[in-house]
């Protein structure tokens, strides 16, 4: 008696789910009609056009960004149709901001890192020279997971060794110091 019990219960849920998803009628009342043609070519000429501007947008974001620079400027209008147009400008001004937001979040990253080599060398540097020496780094260049700079005396006249360090698990760690060592290929100074 339960599972005829169940089993009715189902079947009337199930009804009311046909019943409320309609039977084939679109929105106007046409049975087999799958929607307005209009209105589908219109969101895909959106759609597209979405695409396109959020791909444009998001290059000039990022390069804007990396240059520190905010202009997400007015594009001109383009030949394509009102939708077109539409989904391009929306797609632009999402794709400018997610620009932005990486080149950002990567210059953000990249001081950090910076930060990072400057006291690790600055470290390795005090603990390898005569006690009361004072240093600073100048030309801190990083390359992937190298470093290199030139550890010039603030308290003395003296020579400026070239310092390279390499990035492991640890954090930077000191590869080579000194004034005759050959500096890396990628160092520019």
């Amino acid at each position: 008696m339960k599972s005829l019990l169940v089993l009715l219960l189902l079947l009337a849920m199930a009804a009311a789910l046909v019943l409320s998803t309609g039977c084939g009628a679109s929105e106007n009342g046409a049975a087999g009609d799958n929607g307005d043609a209009d209105g589908e070519a219109s969101t895909t000429q959106f759609n597209r056009g979405f695409s396109d501007g959020h791909t444009q947008g998001y290059e000039r974001g990022y390069a804007d960004g990396k240059k520190g620079i905010y202009e997400p400027g007015t594009l001109e209008d383009s030949d394509e149709d009102d939708d077109y147009a539409r989904g391009f400008d929306q797609g632009w001004i999402a794709g400018y901001e997610e620009g932005q937001k990486d080149a950002s979040e990567e210059a953000a990253d990249a001081e950090k890192e910076m930060e990072e080599v400057e006291k690790a060398m600055l470290a390795f540097v005090k603990e390898n020279a005569a006690p009361g020496l004072e240093f600073r780094i100048e030309n801190i260049v990083i390359h992937g997971d190298e470093a290199a700079g030139i550890a010039v005396c603030t308290s003395e006249v003296l020579e400026s060794p070239l310092v390279v360090m390499r990035k492991d698990a640890s954090g930077w760690t000191a590869v080579d110091f000194g004034t005759g060592i050959e500096p890396p290929a990628w160092y520019p100074y």
